[in-house]
Formats: C-alpha cells, structure tokens, sequence
C-alpha cells in the first residue's frame, strides 16, 4: 500500500478559483486569516515579488516558482518587502468580485485585476482552494504554512507553473469544459505541491511524514489507516514492525512525536469526521467503522478529541465552510 499515494487522493478541492493579478510597481495585497480549508498557490510569470507570513522569513518567488500556503494563515504578497498592502476583503468588494465557497464552481479565471499604477508589466497567477476535511488531516498537519518549489522543485515538477498559466490562458477558458478541467488540474496542482514536499525535505521533523519514510513505523501506519477498525495492539503493531514492544513505542513516537494508540485514536477519530460530513451513515455505524462496538464509548472519545460531539461538529464545519473563502 502506498501509504502518501492514498492520503492524497484522500485529499478532496471542494472549490476552486484562478485569477490574473496585472500588477505595476509599488503594489501589494494584505489577505486575512481564515479557516484551515483554505488554501492558496502563486505563480510568478514575468517578475519577482515577496511572499510574507508573520514569524516567517519573506520569500521572493522569481517567474517559474510557484508556492502553496496552507492552514489559513494571514499573508501579504507585494512588490516589495516593504510596500504598501490593500486588504483583499476591501479589493474584492470595490470590484464586485465572487466570493469563493464550497461547491462554487469557477467558469472562467477572474480577469482585470489591478494592483499597483500603470504600466502594468508584471502578471502574478493565482488560485484560491477549499479542501475538504482539512481539519484535523493528519498529512495536512504535518506540512509548512509554506511551501515554496523553486525553479519547479528543481526538476521535480517542470510542468506545474505552465500548468498555471493553462488554466488562465484566454484560449483555455473560452473553450467548453474548462469548469471540469479546471476542478481536476486543482487537486493535481494541488497534491503536486504536497508531494514535492514530502520527496524533498530532509524528515528531521517529528510528524506523519517522518514516521512514513521510515520503513519500520511506516508498517504500522500503513496497518492503522487501511484497517482502522482492527483492535490494535501495542504489541501487535510491533509484531507488524519486527520490534520488541518497547523499542517499537519509543522508535514510533521519535519518528511520529506521539505514542501508537494516540496516533491509533487521532486516525480513526480524523476518520470518522470524514464519515460524519459525508452525512450518508448514522453515528452508531460510523462508530463500529472505526473500531468503536460502543457508540457511548465513541461518543465520549469524539468529545475528548474535538472538544464537541458529532452533531456540533459536523454543524460547525458546515458554518465554517459557508463562511470560508474570499
């Protein structure tokens, strides 16, 4: 089982929107914090400009790299470091510009975007993303607030800022099919950037990604996430390991930075949210999905892990998703 592989095709683009930023110096756009389904990706095409995330150092893309920021942080992209910022809700309102929420459904990318003063030589490529189940993902969880791929990851990805700039071509969004094209080359852009990730950190960091690239541990996980409902041991993760219990437990939380039945517990709770948004079973069958015979039991151990039960859960992830995107 291809462990990465699978979480990522887990990984679902609820909504998706693509636009053209014309930009002429100084210009610079403030974008607010939001919920962690929302998702942002740049492409720099004719010149560089700075990405800045508080507590972090500011990045300058050069035309060919492209970077990906997640879990809802607050950011500006400008001219320059020390450029003035417009904020996006204030843009967006003065143009009249669709809002991006679930489900919404992009038919052609958002042209005449302004920032900055005549002449507007420089051209930043956009694309605004809704993930689904972004929550509590464990995948998810484990990557930067950034992630920038210089040059296409070196060689990784040689593609992907021409893929960009094909989903805002005049002659692409003109033509029949562009709202479904445009829905699957998100995810594929999307999970590109994740994966090129994954392949090219060193994996000294104590998360998902750590405990997969090493083949012992990765045993376990690959046990956990495809049969979750299995009545797991310690021991019998070890035995699936080859390792004494001991040694298993403190080798998997160095790796993975918690012990195996918490990892076991977040699993199966991360997929139970899953079921719950999907609205298609009752909590007691959601509950025996996930290794649960008592629905009490499983309730409690909901509680415990979101801090709601199920039904505000599921409630409070539909508020959210309303509320999300800009």
């Amino acid at each position: 089982m291809d462990l990465l592989g699978e979480v990522l095709l887990s990984l679902k683009i609820e909504a998706n929107s693509v636009g053209i930023f014309n930009c002429g110096e100084p210009w610079g756009m403030a974008v607010p914090a939001t919920t962690s389904a929302n998702a942002y990706t740049f492409c720099a095409i004719d010149k560089p400009f700075w990405l800045m995330l508080d507590g972090q150092q500011p990045q300058c893309l050069h035309p060919g790299d492209a970077a990906l920021i997640l879990h809802g942080r607050a950011f500006s992209f400008a001219s320059s470091r020390d450029a003035s910022c417009i904020p996006l809700a204030d843009y967006w309102e003065r143009n009249n510009l669709p809002r991006l929420t679930p489900g919404s459904r992009q038919g052609a990318p958002l042209r005449g975007l302004r920032l900055g003063e005549s002449p507007y030589d420089a051209r930043v490529l956009t694309m605004g993303l809704i993930i689904a189940g972004a929550t509590d993902n464990h995948l998810l969880r484990a990557l930067p607030d950034l992630i920038a791929l210089r040059g296409s990851a070196s060689g990784l990805f040689p593609w992907l800022p021409s893929l960009l700039e094909f989903l805002a071509a005049e002659q692409t969004s003109a033509t029949p099919g562009y709202t479904a094209t445009a829905s699957r080359l998100a995810e594929l852009i999307f999970t590109s950037f994740i994966r090129a990730h994954s392949l090219s950190t060193a994996g000294q960091q104590r998360n998902w990604l750590s405990g997969l690239r090493d083949p012992r541990i990765s045993q376990a996980l690959v046990a956990m996430h495809s049969r979750p409902a299995e009545a797991w041991t310690v021991e019998k993760l070890a035995k699936l390991a080859g390792m004494s219990r001991f040694s298993f437990g403190r080798l998997f939380a160095k790796r993975t930075g918690q012990s195996p039945i918490d990892y076991l517990i977040e699993c199966r709770m991360q997929l139970a949210a899953e079921l719950l948004l999907e609205g298609r079973v009752s909590i007691a069958l959601i509950a025996e999905r996930v290794g649960y015979q008592s629905e009490r039991a499983f309730r409690e151990l909901f509680k415990k892990h979101f801090g709601m039960s199920p039904r505000s859960y599921a409630k409070q992830q539909e508020e959210e998703n309303e509320q999300g995107g800009g």
